[in-house]
């Protein structure tokens, strides 16, 4: 159950987009386009993003900003209004003529593939601009009992959804769940980088990262080179992390993994003056790493001195105020 109207229709965004970057790897493969699969999820886009997400917008969200004073006949909103027209044409569409595909068992035309490029291009876009521009004005204009107005109104439209609601949302994440798994997984941002880049992106980060595997061996930690609040070398990889700890503590590292890795527990956090006089003030935090089924991967240890944000006053808005 959502408490937020922006974190409802942003995790609707999330679903829309692993349907289209899905359809995507249809278009890319070069061991035949399924029209099948590529025909569900079309139906999901329609059923889903058009007759739900779009509905809560057009019927509750829109509305509600033109009362705070957003136009609605002009500005972002008619442009989202435009938009939204526009991607259920395509829909309709790319419905109609893949069902053909799929009856006459045809190979897919260019112009055919030129809609979905162009209907995809214009959701992924479409979804930009409420993300980040539309959503962020309508969180500066809506007011405290807006919020839970805007909730109300989509469960109750929820509610007159096929099932009675009972299931709906279920039943497409299914689907989109299904169909990820026999098509490569969910998208993988990682496999766009290197592994001199996500060194270098770790290795930057104000931040000492060690990641412990599932049978308590140390694995990885961040910054090999560089001066750390805890030192480290790399002949701790592979060691347990119990004898990387000073025999006082053991008992409160074993409990914190153990307790990850029965489910009691998803984190611990400690913070503590650290230094030769005390300059340092160190968080340091533990967090259970599990795969997409909950299981037990290992954990990250995260240590940080937080001492500069502590002395933070007022506020930084401009490039002329970092330091």
């Amino acid at each position: 159950m959502h408490t937020d109207w922006t974190d409802e229709l942003m995790q609707d965004h999330a679903r829309i987009e692993r349907a289209l970057i899905m359809i995507e790897r249809q278009i890319e493969r070069k061991d035949g386009y399924d029209a099948a699969t590529v025909s569900a999820l079309l139906e999901f886009l329609f059923e889903y993003g058009e007759r739900y997400h779009n509905q809560k917008e057009e019927q509750f969200l829109f509305p509600l900003l033109g009362e705070r004073g957003i136009p609605t006949h002009g500005g972002p909103i008619a442009v989202m209004l435009s938009e939204h027209e526009m991607e259920k044409n395509y829909l309709i569409r790319l419905i109609r003529e893949t069902q053909q595909i799929k009856e006459k068992e045809t190979a897919i035309t260019e112009d055919y593939r030129n809609a979905l490029v162009s209907y995809i291009s214009l959701t992924k876009d479409h979804i930009w601009k409420e993300n980040d521009i539309l959503y962020p004005m309508g969180r500066r204009v809506l007011q405290k009992q807006d919020n839970s107005h805007l909730l109300a109104s989509f469960e109750n439209l929820l509610s007159t959804m096929p099932y009675q609601g009972k299931g709906f949302v279920e039943r497409w994440e299914t689907l989109l769940h299904t169909i990820e798994q026999s098509t490569g997984g969910p998208i993988d941002l990682l496999k766009t980088l290197d592994t001199n880049t996500l060194r270098a992106m770790l290795d930057v980060l104000p931040i000492e990262l060690t990641f412990v595997d599932a049978n308590d061996v140390v694995r990885y930690f961040n910054k090999v080179n560089d001066k750390k609040i805890f030192p480290r070398t790399l002949s701790v990889v592979g060691r347990s992390v119990q004898q990387c700890h000073p025999p006082h503590s053991v008992h409160i590292v074993n409990r914190i993994l153990n307790e990850m890795k029965s489910g009691k527990r998803d984190a611990a956090h400690f913070w503590i003056p650290f230094g030769e006089n005390r300059e340092m003030f160190l968080y340091i935090s533990y967090y259970a790493v599990r795969d997409e089924h909950g299981n037990y991967l290992g954990c990250v240890e995260m240590n940080q001195d937080v001492a500069p944000y502590r002395a933070l006053q007022g506020e930084s808005r401009t490039l002329n105020d970092l330091v």
